[in-house]
């Protein structure tokens, strides 16, 4: 418990005593109008719950926050050590190849039975063409001597 937190609660028992010693009337319990009456219980609500109000704000109060903790929030963690635990794991977990072989066997053997495969038959469409050129390769060797002998 904090030096804080246990001033504040020997404050509200000494205001609790000297509210007791405070309160002796000449109004004794029973005597008074209605009105009185009603007036002297709505006042003890309102007091109880400022008390209970007090209270709460004590135990919510927030401590601050020391520098250290605010650059470690403000800072980026490193998770490659996460990351590789995480890798690891799931290199771990591969389905044994036995398995994967039963389950492609079997996948293929019902497509065999319904039928065989829906792939996309192969359009057997018209061949382009080869292009032609009209020079030829020694045209081209000519034109880059040429272009050499001006630069």
């Amino acid at each position: 418990m904090s030096w804080s937190l246990v001033n504040r609660g020997l404050e509200l028992c000494e205001d609790q005593t000297a509210s007791k010693s405070r309160k002796v009337d000449a109004v004794t319990p029973g005597k008074g109008s209605r009105h009185q009456k009603e007036k002297r219980a709505a006042k003890q609500r309102k007091i109880a719950k400022q008390k209970q109000q007090e209270i709460k704000s004590l135990f919510n109060q927030k401590q601050g926050v020391s520098a250290l903790e605010k650059y470690r929030q403000s800072t980026p963690r490193d998770r490659t050590v996460d990351n590789i635990k995480l890798l690891k794991k799931i290199d771990r977990k591969r389905t044994p190849q036995e398995y994967v072989e039963k389950i492609l066997s079997q996948h293929s053997k019902e497509l065999e039975r319904r039928g065989g495969t829906k792939e996309a038959p192969q359009t057997q469409g018209k061949k382009k063409p080869q292009e032609t050129s009209v020079f030829s390769d020694e045209d081209f060797e000519k034109m880059n001597k040429e272009w050499l002998k001006l630069y």
